[in-house]
């Protein structure tokens, strides 16, 4: 029973990477380029600093998704609320962790929602091949699933592969997490 629920938290976790990684991106791409394209005018540059306000608390968010699902002990960066407008605009810190949470959170959010595919959904697929190999046209690994030997053939690499790739999503979560872990000392370092 331990051991499915340290799957379901892998999973979750990959998959809260890859969310994560996603509002990352969007957010801060969307949100600093529309600032600082509108930031000749009045409200651009109160929008860009309440867009770098942001980044403790979607810093913390990572910082508690790691803590809770790849049992990381994080420490909680320190933020200044009070900066004021033009400390957090000209502050270079606030760019490099803007810089350092959109393009390799994204990618590498990316990659572990691929992880999570390979290492969980599809042996679960192959393990319910018996079941589901007459509902659906099932192809694994451009194989053929059409009737019960092969289904059942499938049922037990499915079965083995589960075992061995969540093994593997383990390493990937725990390394996910030192990662976390690592962005949040580097941004500490420069606090």
């Amino acid at each position: 029973m331990e051991m499915m629920i340290s799957n379901f938290k892998n999973f979750v976790y990959l998959l809260l990477w890859f969310f994560i990684g996603f509002l990352y991106f969007t957010f801060y791409l969307i949100s600093v380029t529309f600032s600082v394209g509108v930031s000749f005018t009045v409200v651009g540059i109160p929008i860009l600093a309440g867009v770098l306000r942001t980044i403790p608390f979607l810093l913390d968010l990572d910082r508690k998704a790691a803590v809770k699902y790849a049992n990381v002990n994080i420490p909680i960066v320190k933020w200044d609320p009070q900066d004021k407008v033009t400390k957090e605009v000209s502050d270079k810190r606030n760019w490099i962790a803007v810089g350092i949470m959109i393009f390799p959170r994204f990618l590498l959010g990316f990659l572990s929602f691929i992880t999570a595919f390979v290492c969980y959904l599809l042996p679960i697929a192959m393990i319910l091949s018996p079941y589901l190999y007459r509902l659906f046209d099932m192809t694994i690994m451009m194989i053929s699933i059409n009737t019960l030997p092969r289904a059942f053939v499938a049922c037990m690499l499915g079965i083995i592969l589960l075992l061995l790739l969540s093994r593997l999503a383990a390493k990937i979560v725990r390394w996910a997490g030192s990662y976390t872990e690592n962005i949040m000392e580097t941004i500490q370092s420069w606090r």
